[in-house]
């Protein structure tokens, strides 16, 4: 599989200005993202907070990377996610309280997950807790729940991250052999469930 380079240190003043791009999934991968995610007008601060990648075509896929944004505040933590999609660099600023688990893109949790292993909700463990949530997802897609976060057509598609991880504990449970993916399953779908909950009490549901 081809990899692209991913930029992080080419910082932009122009964010407002994106427009289509003439990339069918490119303009989809971008649209898809809720109110929880913007264009960003930011900067990002501090070291990064983590590294992914999402696959473009069944040759290439392209990376993410995630700094706090120099507008983040204890009350209102503000992810800035470079991506370079399409061969398209862009920056978008995730505002993680506005981030439901029960409906999120990757591009939202990755974000979240960034965030929450920084401040020692979630493990982030040696290469953080989103890396785990694809293995647990793909694993998910291979025993016939959930979508297949491997086909590039499904790079923008929201889901179910709480139901997902719920569904593979209880597969886990059924082997001894896989009790520490249950545990883990078990316990970052509850985290992400009592967020899930709080967001829908209050009234912000992506």
């Amino acid at each position: 599989m081809g990899i692209r380079a991913l930029q992080t240190t080419d910082y932009r003043t122009d964010y407002a200005g994106y427009t289509a791009s003439g990339n069918q999934r490119v303009n989809d991968f971008y649209n898809g993202l809720s109110s929880a995610s913007e264009k960003s007008d930011s900067n990002g601060v501090g070291e990064v907070l983590g590294l992914t990648m999402i696959p473009y075509n069944d040759m290439m896929s392209y990376g993410m990377s995630a700094f706090y944004s120099d507008q983040s505040t204890e009350k209102d933590p503000i992810i800035r996610v470079s991506s370079n999609y399409g061969g398209e660099q862009r920056y978008y600023d995730v505002s993680v309280n506005e981030v439901n688990p029960r409906n999120a893109s990757q591009l939202e949790m990755f974000a979240l997950s960034c965030y929450q292993d920084d401040k020692g909700i979630t493990d982030g463990g040696t290469y953080g807790s989103f890396t785990r949530l694809k293995a647990y997802a793909q694993n998910a897609a291979d025993n016939g729940y959930g979508i297949d976060l491997q086909n590039p057509d499904n790079a923008s598609t929201k889901m179910n991250w709480v139901s997902m991880l719920q569904d593979m504990a209880n597969v886990y449970l059924q082997n001894s052999q896989t009790n520490t993916q249950y545990l883990d399953c078990s316990g970052l779908a509850s985290t992400l469930e009592k967020l899930s909950d709080r967001l829908e009490e209050t009234g912000t549901n992506n």
